[in-house]
């Protein structure tokens, strides 16, 4: 439920009860003048007729069609009834009446007392506070209707700046482009909320921008040593007096030198302002090459891990793809030893390229897990276990570089599988 509806529904319901409980001693208070002013109009009424009584001789007046009427004379301490309406309302009466006695004084009769009682049926009293209840009813239901309308547009005036202030952050996509929200004109509490928002958004923006200066100062000072590596290794691979015995294993230092370089430039490329357009050297990259040369690559990886890797090629030659291979090597490196590290030992990692609507690259592993956070695994420094080696950074690098390169990382964990799909677009051919 909105905040909106929650203030209406609660200013409804205050109304509702607090004028409920006004009404209701309105409503009682006014019954009870009522009756009372029925009564002395009875009570008139009783006055004049028993104005009319005489006892000797005895002279009676008569009620009207509705009236009912007992007239009784007390004297010598004995009681004799004068006259009794035909109808006289018995206890069990299916008419309600209302009842008024008056007696004489002694100055109106000495030799004793007169008693009439009056009986007058208050159908019409009934009539009247049914017709009032009524009307209140009616009146307090009104009231909500107009109590709730009213409070839904106070509601909507008094969230209208916080509105503003949700959509102004929503509009907020990207950490360079964190410009602080409007302050509102009214020195109240809204403005103190969107001073401490543009604090926050300030907060943001300054450890972004420390994180893109952490990725790019480390990657420029990690290039100098990697240089000086990579010659060394070169001219000592070049040296004919170098033993024929360690030229396989310098050989595979300098791949991982280069690997490194080129793990280097990645970063230099992450560390770019996600507005900054993207450097890409695009190529003509025939995928089933560049599948089988990654597959070579961490052939003794897989073989660390225990690990068999199968490729699965289209049966039709497939065209080469337009993009940058640097970085799609790199994507598929990170893929295919990420699915080796997190395979279940003597199982096979298959790699399938699939060419339908676009261009799929889908790398599979079996798994101790039946499933798993798989939306979290793109997030930087999350691993899915943490007795794995590595820092978490191989599928976000991944999920970065594939967004560059116009396509998407897919991932799939289920049924003791993860899938992880590289998906190119045949429009970037």
């Amino acid at each position: 439920m909105s905040l909106r509806s929650r203030i209406v529904l609660t200013v409804t319901a205050v109304f509702a009860i607090l004028s409920g409980l006004a009404g209701w001693v309105v409503l009682n208070r006014t019954e009870k003048s009522l009756q009372i002013a029925f009564d002395r109009t009875t009570k008139t009424r009783a006055d004049w007729l028993l104005s009319l009584v005489s006892a000797d001789p005895v002279v009676l007046p008569l009620p009207n069609n509705t009236e009912r009427m007992r007239v009784t004379l007390e004297a010598y301490d004995q009681t004799r009834e004068l006259f009794r309406s035909p109808g006289w309302p018995a206890t069990n009466s299916p008419l309600l009446y209302r009842m008024v006695t008056v007696v004489t004084t002694p100055d109106q009769l000495p030799e004793g007392r007169v008693r009439l009682t009056l009986a007058v049926p208050f159908t019409s009293l009934q009539a009247d506070i049914g017709q009032l209840r009524w009307l209140f009813g009616l009146g307090w239901l009104l009231s909500l209707i107009v109590a709730f309308g009213a409070g839904y547009i106070a509601a909507g005036w008094l969230l209208g700046p916080i509105q503003a202030i949700a959509n102004q952050a929503d509009s907020v996509s990207q950490a360079a482009h964190l410009d602080p929200i409007t302050l509102p004109r009214s020195r109240d509490e809204l403005y103190s909320l969107t001073e401490s928002l543009n604090r926050m958004l300030a907060r943001i923006r300054e450890t972004m921008d420390t994180q893109h200066h952490f990725f790019g100062a480390a990657a420029h000072e990690l290039r100098t040593p990697l240089a000086v590596m990579k010659t060394g290794l070169d001219v000592t691979l070049r040296n004919p007096k170098t033993d024929t015995g360690i030229v396989p294993f310098l050989a595979g230092q300098l791949d991982e030198v280069n690997r490194l370089a080129r793990l280097v430039d990645e970063f230099l490329t992450l560390s770019r302002p996600d507005d900054a357009p993207a450097l890409l050297q695009t190529q003509p990259v025939d995928l089933a090459d560049l599948c089988q040369q990654c597959l070579t690559q961490l052939a003794s990886v897989a073989t660390d891990y225990a690990v068999t890797l199968h490729f699965i090629e289209p049966e039709t030659p497939t065209e080469p793809v337009q993009t940058d291979r640097v970085k799609l090597e790199h994507v598929l490196l990170n893929l295919i030893e990420n699915a080796v590290k997190y395979a279940v030992t003597d199982t096979t990692v298959t790699v399938r390229l699939v060419i339908s609507a676009s261009w799929e690259i889908q790398i599979q592993n079996q798994t101790s897990q039946a499933t798993g956070p798989t939306p979290q695994l793109t997030q930087a420094y999350f691993r899915a276990d943490p007795l794995k080696a590595g820092h978490g950074l191989g599928l976000w690098i991944s999920h970065r570089l594939t967004a560059l390169l116009g396509g998407t990382l897919r991932l799939d964990w289920q049924d003791f599988t993860f899938t992880s799909t590289v998906i190119l677009s045949r429009c970037e051919a």
